[in-house]
């Protein structure tokens, strides 16, 4: 990704949005990638609001589910 102190906001957006465009439907965290309805995060935040925490916990499960890592 480069030096994110070193890159315009856009090449840092367009960073971001290439880490995670192609794993955001392999974690199971959204089928249309990145962009689009996300149903996932709609739940968590009708559960726990604005609570990340809480959130990632969800998100892990979720993940670990699709991928069965051990790691999560």
């Amino acid at each position: 990704m480069g030096d994110p102190k070193e890159m315009t906001f856009d090449e840092f957006t367009r960073a971001v949005h290439a880490l995670l465009e192609p794993t955001a439907a392999g974690k199971g965290y959204n089928i249309t990638g990145v962009d689009g309805p996300n149903q996932l995060y709609e739940f968590v935040h009708g559960i726990v609001g604005n609570g990340h925490a809480l959130g990632e916990i969800i998100y892990k499960v979720k993940r670990y589910a699709a991928k069965d890592n051990p790691e999560d």
